[in-house]
């Protein structure tokens, strides 16, 4: 499987994870690793042997209410949303992996409001929601990646751009917003270059699977219990 391992966490918490390790704890070390990165407004990479490790946050500002202490600002706690997997480059571009982490980013967006997500510890999201992410782990290859890779462009500018305010609202340093200025122009560029080999590639193909917006799964699925990998560690 291309995609050895995903997880969605809140504030540094694991609320859901899937994947195997190989025979020589490849998987586990390269989630470790990108797990330990420092979140930015962007994406982060990391390299653990044959293995690439990739993340994505989503900086979400809670509650926007004025205090009056603070000369009327806004103020309120951020939420750090982590996507994050680790895949084979031999089998699946880094474009395909962002894509699919793209897609987990809107598959959850109706969850995240639940108390168990927002309010939740260490894999409270394992049993409703480990199925769905190995599904998607699963189907990365066969479904849907000309669509993913058209729209998760777009969709990730606006959540970076976001990012960027709730950072300001929480007052981080102006160094990372120039960095992740700098990201942002860098991923229009990747995309130009890929807008024609998508086109060439849509007269051959119907992609017929765009985003999943709905989280319902199956009885089958749903019964299915996933194991963590590295949460437990």
């Amino acid at each position: 499987m291309p995609i050895s391992w995903s997880s969605v966490s809140r504030d540094g918490i694991i609320l859901a994870e899937a994947g195997q390790d190989d025979e020589d704890g490849g998987v586990v070390k390269a989630a470790k690793k990108i797990s330990s990165v420092r979140p930015t407004a962007g994406w982060e990479k990391a390299k653990s042997g044959k293995y690439r490790g990739l993340k994505f946050h989503l900086h979400e500002l809670a509650n926007t209410e004025l205090d009056d202490n603070n000369g009327g600002e806004h103020s309120g706690k951020i939420l750090l949303w982590t996507f994050s997997c680790v895949y084979d480059p031999n089998e699946l571009s880094e474009d395909y992996a962002k894509a699919f982490l793209t897609k987990i980013v809107y598959v959850t967006e109706p969850l995240r409001g639940m108390p168990w997500w927002r309010d939740g510890g260490l894999l409270s999201a394992q049993p409703s929601f480990a199925p769905t992410l190995q599904q998607q782990m699963e189907n990365v290859e066969q479904l849907g990646q000309l669509a993913l890779l058209n729209q998760h462009v777009s969709e990730t500018k606006n959540i970076m751009a976001n990012n960027i305010e709730n950072i300001l609202e929480r007052g981080e340093g102006i160094e990372e917003l120039e960095d992740q200025a700098s990201k942002l122009d860098e991923l229009s560029k990747v995309f130009k270059k890929k807008a024609k080999q998508v086109r060439r590639l849509k007269m051959w193909q119907n992609a017929k699977h765009g985003m999943v917006i709905g989280t319902a799964i199956t009885g089958a699925v749903g019964a299915v219990v996933i194991p963590p990998l590295i949460a437990l560690l």
